[in-house]
């Protein structure tokens, strides 16, 4: 046992710092590659999510059923879908016939042939890279410790009593507990302050047992009045406990080698925090706390961490009917593939010119199977939201996979705009399983979440024409984005506020019980109240309504 695990106690306890020990802070791959739910579970059954309740029992999109009713699209082109993500492997042969091709542009002349501001964007756009290719970033660290470095130098020093009561530390205290780097320093300063008040406490026990040489029943038997003594004893009784330490110990000799360990061990561990927390997009030259100029990066589109990005594709649009790996939901569909999240937390500013692009180039929706727990610059984003919407723009996005209440506690990008108000354009997609219940790594709110779709062990393509069943809130968007996109290209005519009202009012609503995600215990709850809609997005019926509209 570390001592730095014998304060997270403490400090919950005392109610310091909300977590101590980093372990517990983790990516949101929620956004990524999130975990398998169970190891050893039966082959999961490929396309599971297009199939139907009423006919195959299963809660799926009842796409199947969907093409069946409705065979052939009204639109006169491709719908343009934007899949804002860690890249496509565009040459998969499931793929490289669904992109979006820019045909204003010759490819690899090296000029901005159609003079949007990007050279050789064909299919479409790299924002982590530099504009020669050479630096092209794919790892880096989360937001919570790129926003405690920025706050740290203004907090760093203020008293510590100050720190854990004062309201107007907050904030600050919230990226304490979610950063790596952030919660390892403060250990140190807790267990430093400790350390302080053990060395009082001795002192005082001395002082009432004048010439005695205190042994660890002393110590042990001893009760201070003053709370942080409290606190302090009872870290050191939950090592004596562990150590089994006798009573006999003589008490000075432990309580020093204790302390100069306890304050030893956190250093070294914030040392080797901070060692790791490094920011390669500084390799890009730029600032991106600054956003002066949209026009930076390449179109470099295939880059070592491009999975999650290809999966996401291939459930959107994967070439129907040229038997090979899967069928995307949507046929008449190309996807413009755009780079601009990371290994790592993605970064507003790259978000924000992502989302300027896929509207600027013809995107009618955008799929952002992303999210992190703090937006420095959301306003940046929140401005793209505005313009996606001024435009006609329907943007999908993953809940995330904390197995939290968005309600409660936000993931970011969200659709509530800093002033308050909210994006009309935006649609919030939770996890679901092929059992019609919530998976348990989902985010949820009945507020914040519009519906679910199926997201566990989907199954689509990956680089080097590969496939793969994964599960996430990640896989559940473009279900929904597919879905959006297959409705659309039936009825061209639909504004994105009609589009979206009907995915929400056509969903498969699921009168039973499911676990709530992330609870300690077993929790039964309606799964009708995770969701503003209480249902399962539903392909069929969407195109049923939304063959209603105009009429």
């Amino acid at each position: 046992m570390k001592f730095s695990k014998l304060y997270v106690v403490l400090a919950l306890s005392a109610g310091y710092i909300l977590n101590v020990d980093a372990q517990v802070v983790v990516p949101t791959p929620g956004m990524r590659d999130a975990a398998a739910e169970k190891a050893g579970k039966p082959v999961p059954r490929k396309n599971w999510e297009h199939l139907s309740f009423e006919k195959d029992s299963v809660y799926g999109i009842a796409l199947d059923r969907a093409y069946h009713a409705f065979p052939k699209n009204k639109a006169k082109k491709k719908l343009v879908v934007a899949i804002i993500d860690s890249g496509v492997d565009t040459a998969h042969a499931d793929l490289k016939n669904m992109l979006w091709t820019n045909e204003k542009e010759i490819k690899g002349n090296g000029k901005d042939d159609d003079n949007n501001g990007y050279i050789d964007d064909v299919h479409g756009w790299n924002f982590l890279g530099t504009a020669d290719g050479k630096h092209n970033v794919v790892k880096t660290n989360l937001e919570a410790d790129r926003e405690y470095l920025r706050l740290r130098d203004r907090y760093i020093n203020v008293s510590f009593d100050d720190y854990r009561k004062n309201p107007k530390y907050a904030y600050f205290r919230s990226v304490v507990t979610k950063s790596a780097l952030g919660s390892k320093e403060f250990a140190v300063i807790v267990v430093k302050r400790l350390a302080e008040e053990n060395k009082k406490l001795v002192a005082e026990i001395q002082q009432k047992n004048p010439g005695k040489v205190l042994h660890m029943v002393d110590y042990a038997g001893y009760k201070p009045t003053d709370s942080m003594f409290m606190y302090a004893q009872a870290a050191v009784m939950m090592a004596v406990m562990y150590k089994k330490v006798p009573d006999t110990t003589v008490l000075g000799p432990f309580m020093q080698k204790f302390s100069d360990d306890m304050i030893a061990s956190n250093q070294q561990e914030y040392l080797t925090a901070k060692q790791s927390v490094t920011d390669n997009r500084d390799l890009m030259g730029d600032d991106f706390t600054k956003n002066v100029n949209r026009y930076y990066g390449n179109n470099t589109l295939l880059l070592p961490n491009a999975k999650h990005g290809t999966h996401v594709a291939g459930i959107v649009a994967a070439e129907r009917n040229n038997g090979l790996g899967l069928d995307g939901i949507a046929d008449n569909v190309s996807i413009m593939a755009i780079r601009a999240v990371p290994d790592g937390d993605e970064y507003d500013k790259d978000i924000a010119n992502a989302i300027y692009y896929a509207v600027d180039n013809g995107a009618k929706i955008i799929n952002m199977s992303f999210g992190k727990p703090f937006s420095p610059q959301k306003q940046w984003v929140d401005e793209a939201f505005r313009y996606a919407e001024k435009k006609g723009v329907l943007i999908v996005k993953a809940a995330g996979n904390d197995a939290k209440d968005l309600d409660v506690d936000k993931t970011f990008p969200d659709a509530v705009f800093l002033d308050g108000k909210k994006a009309g354009n935006v649609i919030t997609v939770g996890a679901s399983t092929a059992e019609g219940k919530a998976a348990q790594f989902s985010n949820y709110g009945k507020n914040t979440v519009d519906l679910f779709a199926p997201g566990v062990d989907i199954y689509s393509a990956v680089p080097n024409n590969e496939y793969l069943f994964l599960p996430g809130t990640s896989m559940a968007s473009p279900v929904v984005t597919g879905t959006a996109a297959l409705v659309w290209s039936r009825f061209p005519k639909l504004t994105y506020l009609q589009l979206k009202e009907i995915l929400l009012k056509s969903v498969t609503r699921v009168s039973g019980v499911t676990l709530l995600p992330g609870a300690q215990d077993p929790i039964e709850v309606p799964f009708a109240t995770l969701s503003a809609t209480g249902g399962i997005v539903n392909a069929y019926e969407a195109l049923k309504l939304a063959n209603t509209y105009g009429k």
